[in-house]
């Protein structure tokens, strides 16, 4: 078989993949009703912490992560509602993205060559970068949303490595061969998509927002973003500092370039880009609670 045959056949087996969406990773319902919800300006509090309560495991999560050190109460928490009035709806949505999206994230992604444990680090620090870059520069895409879109940027790797093994194999060997490469170009050329393609998509099954899934699917891309720019290239720097502070580097290697559009989008200088490269140990360091969820 040639390799035009090959990529017919595996680009086929995605578009099947996709549409047989219940076998693809899900998100817990709870996820997408709170991010409706929150949108809500006149919110209930208690609504809100009812709807979080009917799962046990994820209430489970964010009373001891709002109990934690990296949150710091002033007094023990023991509730949703008392999580939701203490720490602020933002963070405890926060909470629940990361208890929620544990399962599918944390997974050991060898045809990556990256472990559970780094693929996870890499997703919450670029989750945690985005949202301080939206804090920092004052954002109008709020620094939970950041937080969120930096948290899934790479879910698109999950359903590639899932299903797509053997194929994967062949885009670590050509990079072996030509370092250099488009990582992008060479996943699109063996399956027929790119892991930021199909990780929009799986976001659109999960019926996220559209700005959410646009900085998912532009992350590498983020001049080609129209819906909300800001957020798109808070993902793509967020990622970029992350993968040169050596966190979640898998078998693209640093082969990410920073994009000066999305540097100058956010109006960031190079003692900016530097103040925040020099941050992640700390912030890793600050993750420590999230990173053993």
């Amino acid at each position: 078989m040639d390799q035009a045959e090959l990529r017919t056949q595996i680009k086929a087996r995605i578009d099947q993949g996709l549409k047989d969406i219940e076998h693809l990773p899900s998100m817990p319902g709870i996820v997408t009703r709170l991010i409706s919800m929150a949108s809500n300006p006149e919110i209930d509090i208690k609504a809100l912490a009812d709807e979080i309560n009917r799962d046990p495991a994820i209430t489970a999560a964010i009373i001891r992560l709002s109990n934690s050190a990296y949150y710091k109460p002033s007094r023990p928490i023991r509730s949703v509602q008392e999580a939701i009035v203490t720490l602020g709806l933002n963070t405890v949505k926060n909470i629940v993205l990361v208890a929620a999206s544990r399962g599918i994230l944390k997974v050991d992604l060898e045809s990556y060559r990256i472990d559970e444990s780094e693929m996870w680090d890499h997703c919450l620090a670029v989750a945690e970068i985005a949202a301080t870059i939206a804090r920092v520069r004052k954002l109008k895409t709020g620094e939970d949303v950041a937080f969120t879109a930096g948290l899934l940027h790479d879910t698109g790797k999950v359903v590639l490595v899932h299903y797509f093994k053997d194929a994967y194999h062949q885009v670590a060997q050509e990079l072996e061969k030509n370092p250099k490469s488009n990582f992008l170009r060479l996943e699109e050329k063996f399956m027929g998509y790119n892991h930021a393609e199909i990780g929009a998509r799986l976001l659109e099954s999960w019926e996220f927002p559209p700005d959410l899934v646009e900085a998912v699917r532009m992350s590498y891309q983020p001049e080609n973003a129209k819906i909300n720019s800001e957020l798109t290239c808070a993902v793509h720097v967020a990622n970029a500092i992350a993968l040169s502070a050596g966190v979640g580097i898998d078998v693209g290697g640093l082969n990410q370039e920073l994009s000066p559009f999305a540097v100058r989008a956010l109006r960031l200088s190079e003692q900016d880009l530097a103040a925040l490269y020099g941050r992640m140990p700390e912030m890793l360091e600050g993750l420590a609670d999230l990173r053993s969820l």
